[in-house]
């Protein structure tokens, strides 16, 4: 991204403007035109405030335009406070005046039948004007650092760094209330209302750039966009802290319970884009502030020190039903407290240091403890007590604070306005959470976001190890399948399409009558086993004649409405696996409106089926992700005990499904149902997949919230030396082989690509190049064999794109090894980046290039690259290129010639 990339930015316009119009302004007590006038009036930015209505000349001692054309100044974002008949004109008054931003706040019409064609009405206005926009029923805005309170809020708003995006007006203006006494700040606050144009993943973005902001704060009613909300998301809080609010759970009262809910979809998506998750107002700033520090602990254990039993005590029942862990002080700790008095005897977490401590002993406790390898973070405990001032307390634990990495966190108990207190704590790095339940819940965030943030690096491939697939066999039996409808499989389709994969399952029959159970089981081959689809339990195992097969049917179909029950619904033929069995579980995967496939690993239950039941998540899987998805249910309710070869064969399952619903957006749904654990391994006993051949023409992974990794980039050329270069998209693993390269580059090479004297990449450089997001950015390497590399194998050069916030152009960059140059690595790799980037989408690549570079200016005129000079910086080039089909064309088929 171009240091400039964020006052370029196309929505600053409408998030940092320059001068605003209030539209609707008016001298009305009441009038929602009088309170935002009278808010931006209050600040610092009032003096680029302008009122507009034809009605008045004056309102509250400013002068009134008739309309915003008439103020003759330029106006960068018009709020809109008018009545909805209204709106059309003035967006056409935006239009004329070059207005780029607008926030409607007027609400839409009361009618569902008018509001429905008013909104789209007024998103194709603001679309054919080119206006962004926020609403209509949108709050306002609050920009802390210029100042302005543009909003419908007259709460006593404060600068500070946190960001709040909600997609209610209510609510926004209901948690400034909460924030207010908090003494939380904010760089920006804005809502969505309809969300007719901008979204949440444009807001993110700005955001992500916006230098003014730390952290970010989100109220989420419902997604539209789940791809581009995900990848903001995930952009987001590689960076910076993200707290999500949802709300909504309620209105899935009458959902399908075969299916995962809504919320538990969402659930598993958030904790892939390493954001946290929050439940209530409270939690949601404890969450903020206490992600705010930046202090992320190594691991969940914390210790707890009180100057009082019950504090200390309520703090660890509240740890316990967190599922925080308390650390086990080491020996040496244990001597050290009980040297500085700390505890008499026995010094066990939490400890509790006595009524009658004084600072320097809560001081040196602390300090003894937070120097322990087994704690990761600690929680101070205050009662009050009258011979001890709570500031000088304070005073002591922050100054021990303040030295050490390790979060501090605390919950001075009793009144809440104690400006000592605050002041201390906010020089040692600390925050108050006032009661010991609240500071629980604030670390329970810490940890979790430290455990989403390892889950976020995870960039997944489409498909498990080799073998690969067979994709011709799966296009076969696409193409036997109805035109445009949805369907379910035969058993023997389902077979066919599973084994593609390398599943292979029990061959298993439904039947509906005692006499096409014996054909069945004849069929199957003895024995066999019969079995309910409505009652797991109940099942006929070792059948070993015609007549235990039909007696069998009998006894489970006994009670049943009818004679004959539908076929496919009660009972199942199977052969006989191992009947020495660990256990049964469900393997399933569900097609989200809005996420897309969603994996689950769940208890083989027929019917209801609770989401405590089942652990979610969103493909793509690797290995490690499919390794948390086993563990994270074998800890659920459902305990299995899994040796080594099962867990490693779940594993595999779960990769090969993934790989499935990953390169085949027209399988929906598939209910692996019961996978059996048994002595001799894992065996699938029933299957039944359901396909859509509408959505067969979907590409680029558009059925997917998260892009996997494109192995159709994956190609092989060679240098004019001979030697064989492999080119493919990076990943996370190539970490390694990035640092190695770039510590290999000369001086020189090294500068031209970074544009200052860099001698190693950081960890967080590092990360930020191998462990990308592939629905905005792509970074392609050349890889050659080097035996005297670290894994035998060496990048040659890399060449990568990312998208520009208007997600039509992309900043690119290339750097090839100086062993490698001249060798047509270069041209390889910005060939295929160049028509990668034309598939994805984009218009126009750019980038900068020192002046002095002149071998990489030659290269990108031969590429077709245009150049000009850099108007911010005379000693850089502004190359770009226009991404026309038939230049695209003309590189395939230069490709497809070599």
């Amino acid at each position: 991204m171009p240091a400039n990339a964020f006052q370029q930015h196309h929505l600053r316009p409408l998030l940092l403007p320059r001068a605003i119009a209030v539209v609707g302004a008016s001298p009305r007590d009441g009038a929602l035109g009088r309170v935002v006038l009278e808010n931006a009036l209050r600040g610092p930015f009032s003096q680029h405030v302008h009122a507009v209505n034809p009605r008045h000349r004056e309102v509250l001692g400013r002068q009134c335009w008739p309309s915003i054309p008439s103020i003759g100044e330029p106006i960068d974002l018009a709020l809109v406070a008018t009545p909805a008949d209204a709106v059309d004109d003035v967006l056409d008054d935006c239009a004329a005046a070059k207005v780029k931003g607008a926030i409607v706040l007027s609400e839409p019409p009361s009618s569902p039948a008018d509001a429905g064609p008013w909104l789209a009405h007024v998103q194709q206005r603001a679309v054919r004007h080119g206006i962004r926009l926020l609403g209509p029923g949108a709050f306002g805005l609050v920009r802390g650092d210029i100042g302005l309170n543009a909003s419908m809020s007259d709460v006593s708003i404060q600068a500070g760094r946190v960001a709040l995006v909600a997609q209610s007006s209510a609510v926004c203006t209901a948690m400034l209330d909460f924030a207010a006494p908090l003494r939380i700040g904010f760089s920006t606050v804005v809502s969505l209302g309809a969300a007719v144009d901008v979204d949440f993943g444009e807001l993110l973005d700005f955001l992500l750039l916006d230098e003014e902001t730390e952290s970010i704060l989100l109220y989420v009613e419902t997604i539209r966009d789940a791809r581009r909300f995900h990848s903001a998301l995930r952009a987001a809080a590689r960076i910076k802290p993200v707290a999500l609010l949802k709300s909504g759970r309620s209105h899935e009262r009458e959902r399908d319970p075969a299916r995962p809910s809504f919320d538990a979809v969402f659930e598993s998506a958030i904790r892939r884009a390493g954001t946290v998750r929050v439940r209530t107002y409270t939690q949601l700033f404890a969450a903020a502030r206490i992600l705010a520090l930046g202090r992320i602990p190594r691991d969940d254990r914390i210790a707890i020190v009180a100057n009082g039993a019950a504090a200390a005590l309520l703090a660890a029942d509240a740890a316990f039903d967190r599922d925080i862990r308390l650390a086990t002080f080491s020996s040496d700790t244990q001597h050290a407290l009980v040297a500085c008095g700390a505890c008499d005897v026995d010094c066990r977490n939490p400890l509790d240091i006595g009524a009658d401590a004084t600072p320097e002993r809560m001081a040196k406790a602390l300090d003894r403890v937070l120097g322990d390898d087994n704690v990761d973070a600690a929680i101070v405990l205050n009662v009050p007590r009258p011979s001890i001032a709570p500031a000088a307390m304070a005073q002591a634990v922050a100054q021990v604070a303040v030295r050490v990495a390790k979060p501090v966190l605390a919950a001075w108990l009793g009144a809440l306005d104690r400006p000592g207190v605050l002041a201390a704590f906010d020089a040692g790095g600390i925050a108050n959470f006032y009661t010991p339940e609240n500071a629980i819940d604030a670390f329970s965030f810490l940890a979790a976001y430290r455990r989403h943030q390892q889950w976020l690096l995870e960039v997944p491939p489409p498909h498990a190890d080799p073998p690969p697939p067979d994709l011709a066999e799966a296009e076969a039996l696409l193409r036997e399948l109805p035109p445009q409808a949805a369907s379910t499989l035969s058993s023997q389709q389902a077979t066919r399409l599973l084994a593609a994969f390398g599943l292979h399952g029990t061959p298993a029959t439904r039947v509906s009558s005692d006499v096409e159970a014996k054909r069945a089981a004849r069929k199957l081959g003895y024995p066999v086993v019969l079995d309910s689809m409505l009652d797991s339990a109940r099942r006929y195992q070792n059948l070993r004649d015609a007549r235990s097969v039909m007696g069998a049917f009998r006894a489970l179909t006994a009670g049943t409405a009818t004679a004959h029950p539908p076929a496919s619904t009660v009972v199942r033929v199977r052969r006989c696996s191992d009947a020495a069995r660990a256990g049964e579980i469900r393997i399933g995967v569900h097609t989200d409106s809005t996420f897309g496939p969603v994996i689950s690993l769940g208890a083989t239950v027929r019917g209801v089926l609770a989401d405590t039941d089942r652990k979610l998540m969103l493909p793509p899987l690797n290995r490690r992700l499919a390794v948390d998805l086993v563990d994270g249910f074998q800890r659920g309710r459902v305990a299995l005990s899994l040796d080594e070869r099962t867990r490693e064969t779940l594993v595999q399952i779960l990769l090969r499904v993934s790989a499935m619903v990953c390169m085949l957006p027209w399988v929906v749904e598939i209910e692996l149902d019961p996978v059996t654990l048994a002595a001799t391994g894992v065996t699938i006993d029933d299957m039944r997949v359901s396909v859509d051949s509408n959505r067969a023409h979907l590409r680029n992974y558009a059925h997917m919230a998260i892009h996997p990794y494109p192995s159709e980039l994956v190609d092989e050329t060679r240098g004019r030396n001979g030697a064989r270069v492999q080119i493919r998209p990076i990943r996370p693993e190539d970490a390694q082989m990035e640092r190695d390269f770039v510590d290999g580059l000369s001086e020189q090479t090294r500068y031209f690509r970074f544009f200052y004297q860099l001698n190693r990449l950081t960890p967080s450089m590092l990360a930020r190049f191998t462990q990308i997001d592939y629905d905005r950015e792509l970074a392609l390497v050349a890889v050659v064999d080097d035996i005297g590399a670290t894994e035998g194998r060496a990048f040659a050069g890399v060449a990568r794109y990312v998208e520009n916030p208007d997600r039509v152009s992309a900043e690119y960059a290339i750097v090839v090894h100086d062993d490698w140059q001249k060798q047509g690595v270069g041209r390889a790799l910005m060939e295929r980046l160049i028509v990668a980037a034309k598939r994805k989408g984009l218009a126009r690549l750019e980038g900068a290039v020192l002046s002095e570079n002149a071998r990489m200016l030659a290269f990108a005129r031969s590429l077709g690259f245009t150049s000009t000079p850099d108007p911010e910086d005379p000693e850089q080039v502004i190359t770009r290129l226009e991404l026309e089909p038939n230049r695209c064309e003309a590189i395939l088929r230069r490709d497809a010639a070599r």
